[in-house]
């Protein structure tokens, strides 16, 4: 009922009081009557309105997980496709390592590949539609509190400490070769390391064997974040199909 009639009904119950024809018994009961339509029509109004806004909240709800559920996707991929990226990285500490373990150092290979020495590749994520859909107080509106908990942790604590983590580590690891290796070492031609010459230099030997075990470390931990995040994309497809 529009806004107009529901005063038009409070009108006539006012009326319905004033009438002098009429007995006390039946303006009360021409009262009543028309304050009850106002307060069914007021009611009907109200319960449309819940009603409507509840559904507009559920499509919000829904579409946010669904690219919350492609930004995880995303997420996982670039963890793969990184993976493979710097696998030649973790190759070259692994192999310069055995080399040097089975006093057979192939100064070709550690020389022209020195590179690795200083290649890092750190993790990043978008987190900004979980952000806009925080700021705008609409988390709220995911009915399941489980997945609430599950989605918030991993954008306020797994995916940022991964990639202040890997920050850290970046940045660790330069200053460490600049002290441990780039400061000692020669610079080739390609402004490589020369370091075939240096690899019984404990310092060296150490950084070696410490940055490779560190890195390979690295790759078990994203791949476990993969597996996390795998894991909340299985949740969010059950909620979703309800």
């Amino acid at each position: 009922m529009s806004e107009e009639k529901i005063i038009k009904h409070a009108g006539q119950a006012a009326r319905a009081l004033l009438k002098k024809e009429n007995s006390w018994q039946k303006k009360i009961k021409e009262f009543l009557f028309e304050i009850f339509i106002i307060v069914i029509a007021v009611s009907i109004t109200l319960w449309f309105h819940n009603w409507n806004e509840h559904l507009h909240e559920k499509k919000l709800a829904h579409d946010f997980l669904i690219g919350l559920r492609e930004d995880l996707r995303s997420t996982a991929n670039t963890i793969d496709s990184d993976q493979v990226h710097y696998q030649h990285t973790l190759n070259y500490y692994d192999t310069v390592w055995k080399q040097i373990m089975e006093n057979r150092v192939d100064k070709n290979f550690i020389d022209n590949k020195s590179d690795n020495l200083t290649n890092m590749l750190g993790f990043g994520f978008d987190n900004s539609r979980f952000e806009s859909f925080k700021a705008s107080g609409n988390l709220r509106l995911i009915e399941n509190k489980q997945l609430l908990q599950n989605i918030t942790r991993m954008y306020t604590v797994i995916l940022p400490d991964r990639e202040l983590s890997d920050r850290i580590i970046f940045q660790e690891r330069r200053n460490q070769y600049i002290t441990y290796i780039g400061s000692k070492t020669p610079i080739g031609a390609n402004s490589n390391s020369l370091i075939s010459g240096f690899v019984n230099d404990p310092g060296i030997r150490f950084q070696i064997k410490w940055q490779g075990a560190l890195l390979n470390e690295i790759k078990q931990q994203k791949i476990k974040l993969k597996e996390k995040i795998q894991k909340l994309i299985e949740e969010i497809d059950k909620e979703l199909d309800k």
